[in-house]
């Protein structure tokens, strides 16, 4: 599973569990993209070695990292990511729900389009700014 299918899974998700108005899945996004964030055990580099677990490895999984020669940061920007769009779904449907009710929505959408054309916005602008 790449990066990108992980996007697309989470954001239809995210959309679904808010358009059904089920609380619990919502805090499971939250819960796992901060535990992948924490742990940097990510779910599609998981499933990639469980996958090609024979001796066979998979044409991105050793590629996991771009290398990026201006980085400023030993941080990855997808790790970054995963922190940002778990901080703002809180913020939007834990902290703040009368209020800034949109946000969860707002990340939901872009999760989706970003994995439907395989560019992430704010993962560009991380590394922009420095980092892996």
């Amino acid at each position: 599973m790449s990066e990108r299918a992980n996007r697309f899974i989470f954001g239809f998700s995210l959309i679904t569990f808010l358009f059904l108005e089920w609380s619990y899945g919502v805090y499971a996004i939250i819960f796992i993209l901060i535990f992948e964030g924490i742990t940097n055990l990510r779910i599609p580099r998981l499933v990639s070695k469980l996958r090609y677990s024979t001796g066979q490895t998979a044409e991105g999984l050793t590629a996991d990292i771009v290398e990026n020669e201006n980085c400023t940061f030993s941080y990855e920007a997808e790790r970054l990511l995963r922190f940002a769009v778990a901080i703002t779904i809180s913020l939007g449907f834990v902290f703040f729900e009368g209020l800034l009710w949109f946000l969860p929505w707002f990340v939901g959408l872009n999760l989706l389009l970003a994995g439907i054309t395989g560019t992430c916005a704010l993962v560009m602008l991380f590394r922009k700014i420095g980092f892996k």
